[in-house]
């Protein structure tokens, strides 16, 4: 049988069209400057900022602990041309002491170049745990998305009215799969005989597309409340639950909190988002590595027993969702944590078993 595989970069697709090139900075650091730590300056690789969802939350934690350390810190756009990921990563790697990034493409390109930069600590998240690597001055992070995502589906089967609840994803890859494998999940823990709707859109900026099968889950399947997988193509997904008066659930950081001032009507929809939060691994990784005590050249495994991967319990949260139901799903939490509950994960599984699973809830 086939087993799953290889995974492409999930929900790091930004929606914003502001981008800027590699250009080279000289900020990197010296035993002279202020402060205690070799590590003095910071860059942060990525496609674009301004998506409102990952990158965004993975730069506000890079930006948050650079200044509480005294250190410097500068994103590195690269826009939708790919070809420019490698030379955005040798200018990072050439001018700051510390580079981050996500996602496994990048580490890839490290895989060949890391050589060249045997002084740089390079700390790339969102990896996945089949990805092969041999990077002695990598710190890789993998993010459980499997274990909140099971959270999401128990919470959206709760305050389910219809018994269907939908999730609408980018694209068809393996780590988006290990959202909807512990959707699915949490979907069956707390109703049995639920229902999830589940589609693909192709892309992560298509919020047309979006809106369209967020509205054919909700008029076709009856699903009344919906996940967004899909970074910036996720607004559609939001404008949908708007427009008919259903919740929607948001995906890596918390989503109505970067609405609420912006988009007011959609925030309003979001009962609460599965958070990667990818603030808190930057930031551990990075106060670990000026601290010494992170450990290179392994792939660190973090999720709801570390904070990383878990549902936005905001204040809109806490005064939507009945306290019997925030009750369970605490539990739920501490189950996965402690490892009572175990929510399994795409990686490694059969794909006859994934199919069964995902099929045994078809509306």
């Amino acid at each position: 049988m086939k087993k799953i595989g290889a995974v492409s970069l999930a929900c790091l697709l930004a929606a914003s069209a502001l981008l800027s090139g590699c250009g080279k900075s000289n900020d990197k650091g010296d035993a002279s400057s202020s402060g205690g730590s070799e590590y003095k300056s910071i860059g942060y690789v990525c496609s674009a900022l301004g998506d409102k969802s990952f990158t965004d939350l993975s730069w506000s934690g890079i930006q948050r602990t650079a200044s509480d350390l005294g250190m410097t810190a500068k994103a590195i756009e690269w826009g939708t041309d790919k070809s420019k990921m490698e030379p955005c990563i040798r200018d990072a790697a050439e001018s700051y002491d510390i580079v981050l990034f996500n996602g496994n493409e990048y580490v890839e390109i490290l895989q060949r170049i890391h050589t060249d930069y045997p002084d740089v600590k390079f700390i790339a998240t969102d990896m996945t745990p089949t990805l092969e690597w041999d990077i002695p001055n990598l710190f890789g992070v993998n993010s459980k998305q499997h274990q909140g995502d099971f959270l999401a589906g128990a919470l959206a089967q709760k305050m389910s009215k219809t018994g269907t609840i939908g999730l609408v994803a980018g694209t068809d890859t393996v780590s988006i799969n290990d959202f909807i494998i512990g959707y699915v999940q949490g979907s069956l823990q707390a109703n049995p005989s639920g229902k999830v709707a589940h589609s693909f859109i192709g892309s992560y900026t298509d919020t047309a597309k979006a809106k369209e099968l967020a509205l054919v889950q909700i008029s076709q399947s009856k699903a009344d409340i919906i996940h967004q997988v899909a970074g910036g193509a996720g607004l559609g997904v939001f404008e949908a639950c708007k427009d008919n008066g259903i919740w929607g659930i948001g995906v890596d950081a918390d989503q109505r909190e970067f609405f609420v001032e912006s988009k007011a009507d959609l925030a309003d929809v979001i009962l609460t988002s599965m958070m990667k939060r990818n603030d808190m691994s930057m930031e551990k990784a990075i106060r670990d590595t000026v601290a010494g005590t992170a450990e290179y050249g392994k792939l660190n495994m973090w999720g709801v027993a570390e904070g990383v991967t878990v549902l936005a319990k905001n204040d809109f949260y806490k005064a939507n969702v009945p306290q019997e139901t925030q009750d369970y799903i605490d539990d739920l939490e501490k189950k996965i944590a402690s490892g009572d509950l175990v929510v399994k994960t795409v990686y490694g599984m059969e794909q006859d078993e994934f199919v069964s699973i995902r099929d045994s809830v078809k509306p």
